[in-house]
């Protein structure tokens, strides 16, 4: 197969120079995603200073070093603001939080300054017939309900205080909430991300563009996925964003194993997760092509039906012939794509896709005109290009055709004694 005349040696050295991006990578491990319980941590206090309830929030504040963290718990994330002074309380008024540097106070989470009251933790405090009474570091709690009983609680306790109806106190850089004359330590567990930030490239950029397959995966509910941008592949990690876990589940297209995990797209984004998250599943995609031969109008083929550059498997590829071997539409993908079949400069055949848009069913060859012009109302499937070269033989047909048309009138002129358009010409500058 030929290729349009238009492709120049600058297209090569940028395709060149794209593909030397590609393969410089720093050297590093094999990819690994962290298993489903590394993202599950417990929250526990080395040095708890004070602490705040807001109905299921929470708010500690802890003394790290010379730094001050207020760590907020929403029942499944936590979010830290870390200060270079003293934070020296905490409160709620059951909806925000507030905190105190000094005489000043500020809430959260804008740190905006504040006219907020902080109460002081109590001495006393009585609910629902019971009284609880902090002294020295001592907790009692008396029942009033069974003839005056009194507890006295184990340990040394700090920062009594009531919220929502319930009692709280610190106890041994933990959190209890009491209930008649129980005590209940208070445990969280959140979800952290942070190890997902230096996920190691590995060999993804290879087991993107080598010996793919087409194939569709189920990511399975409870699992988590890590957006990726397979953009950058030329550093030791992957460039992640945002993670989250998978609520049902969801269908994808399946991009390459690699490592422990799995690669993955769904729409215009692509993710990574465990391999042990997906299943492969059968898919309904492929449909009847318009075309059995085309010539691609765009500039790359890319080696799964995901267009990203970490996916590309030749560029430039204007103008290469290509046989169409299926149409792949399926709702995980972005837009349709053709799976077509092309040779590279040694003859070997090569399979790739190419989005929808970006073929044209006219071949145009080196030194050969069109095999057939184009449908009038056939606009979708043709670049600017393609129009431009076809207007461009039209052109030069009309120019032609004038050129013909001028001759012979000339002649005719001649022949019955008129004078020519030169002739013409001449007499007029002679009258003048």
């Amino acid at each position: 197969m030929k290729r349009l005349a238009l492709i120049t040696t600058l297209l090569f050295a940028a395709g060149t120079l794209f593909g030397g991006s590609l393969a410089a990578r720093a050297d590093g491990g094999a990819t690994v995603y962290p298993e489903d319980g590394e993202f599950i941590k417990p929250l526990v206090f080395s040095n708890l200073t004070d602490y705040a309830v807001a109905g299921d929030n929470y708010a500690f504040a802890e003394r790290e070093k010379e730094t001050d963290v207020i760590k907020v718990f929403d029942g499944k994330s936590l979010t830290e603001y870390s200060f270079t002074e003293t934070v020296s309380a905490l409160d709620s008024d059951g909806e925000k939080f507030y905190y105190s540097i000094g005489e000043n106070v500020y809430s959260l989470p804008d740190k905006a300054a504040s006219e907020y009251k902080i109460s002081d933790s109590e001495t006393t405090i009585s609910v629902e017939g019971y009284t609880y009474n902090l002294t020295d570091r001592t907790l009692k709690v008396a029942d009033f309900k069974n003839e005056d009983k009194v507890t006295t609680f184990d340990g040394e306790y700090d920062k009594l205080k009531k919220y929502g109806g319930a009692v709280y106190a610190i106890k041994e850089n933990a959190l209890y909430k009491f209930t008649g004359a129980e005590e209940e330590k208070l445990e969280y567990e959140y979800v952290d991300y942070s190890s997902t930030l230096k996920i190691e490239v590995g060999q993804t950029q290879t087991d993107l563009t080598q010996g793919y397959e087409l194939k569709f995966v189920t990511v399975k509910a409870g699992s988590y996925m890590t957006e990726v941008d397979l953009s950058q592949l030329d550093g030791q990690y992957l460039a992640s964003g945002a993670t989250a876990p998978v609520n049902e589940d969801t269908t994808a297209l399946l991009l390459c194993y690699t490592g422990n995990a799995a690669i993955v797209a769904i729409g215009e984004k692509s993710y990574i997760t465990l391999k042990t998250s997906t299943e492969e599943t059968q898919e309904r995609y492929v449909t009847e092509p318009e075309f059995e031969y085309a010539t691609v109008t765009g500039n790359r083929i890319y080696a799964s039906p995901f267009v990203i550059v970490g996916t590309s498997i030749l560029f430039p590829a204007t103008g290469t012939i290509v046989k169409i071997n299926g149409k792949i539409e399926h709702d995980v993908l972005g837009s349709a794509f053709y799976e077509v079949e092309y040779e590279d400069a040694e003859g070997n055949k090569h399979v790739g896709y190419v989005t929808y848009g970006f073929l044209t069913e006219y071949i145009i060859e080196d030194n050969k005109p069109p095999n057939e012009f184009p449908d009038p109302d056939y606009s979708e499937k043709n670049d600017v290009r393609n129009v431009i070269l076809i207007l461009m033989v039209v052109v030069l047909v009309l120019v032609a055709a004038g050129y013909i048309t001028y001759v012979a009138t000339s002649g005719k002129r001649k022949k019955s004694g008129l004078p020519t358009d030169d002739e013409s010409a001449s007499a007029n500058n002679l009258q003048k």
